[in-house]
């Protein structure tokens, strides 16, 4: 170990400099991880805001709107895409190809309830930073195994939830106007933005 004073100052300031960056970086793993879980769980009561005002019939009636499919299979969909994620995270592969397609998650709102609680829960047991494969589906025999991420499936699950939102706020607007519904119900951030800059 050197005497000098001087060099051991300035390997106080490396190391320092080093802690800085290290809990930067950390602050900013879990400030992503949080927006991404906080996004998550505000669909999810947005889901469960929408199926607490739905009838059992109601849940599973054939709507002409989406080709005689039901409200309850949208919801089964969403969810099972949730549960593909929610697999992978221990497997370290998902498949989202892979869904069990359960007939009770859409015609039966209260389990599908309790399957969207059940999924609220584990989220906050997700690391955004862990490498996953995901299995693409392209319909052939080929299934190639793409790289990403926790955190990004997150993002991708989100998105394509509110993707079937919208659609659910069709058939609840032609089918089912009782049921009240928040504003920005199947609507992106990004065209939340949008709007709010148009019309300021």
């Amino acid at each position: 170990m050197s005497d000098c004073p001087h060099q051991n100052k300035n390997c106080a300031i490396v190391q320092a400099l080093n802690l800085s960056v290290y809990f930067y970086g950390l602050e900013t793993m879990l400030c992503s991880f949080m927006k991404a879980e906080t996004a998550l769980l505000t669909i999810i009561h947005q889901i469960n805001h929408v199926i607490s005002q739905l009838g059992p019939e109601e849940y599973r009636k054939p709507l002409p709107e989406f080709e005689h499919n039901s409200l309850g299979q949208h919801f089964r969909h969403i969810l099972e895409f949730f549960q593909c994620l929610e697999d992978g995270t221990g497997t370290g592969t998902i498949d989202y190809a892979a869904r069990n397609r359960n007939p009770l998650f859409e015609n039966h709102p209260d389990i599908a309830l309790a399957a969207f609680g059940a999924f609220s829960s584990v989220l906050a047991t997700f690391d955004p930073t862990t490498p996953v494969q995901v299995r693409a589906e392209f319909g052939s025999d080929d299934r190639p195994g793409y790289d990403s991420t926790v955190g990004r499936e997150m993002l991708f699950v989100y998105d394509h939830a509110i993707h079937h939102l919208a659609i659910v706020k069709i058939g609840l607007h032609c089918c089912f106007p009782h049921v009240r519904t928040e504003k920005d119900l199947g609507v992106s951030p990004s065209t939340i933005k949008a709007r709010a800059k148009v019309e300021n």
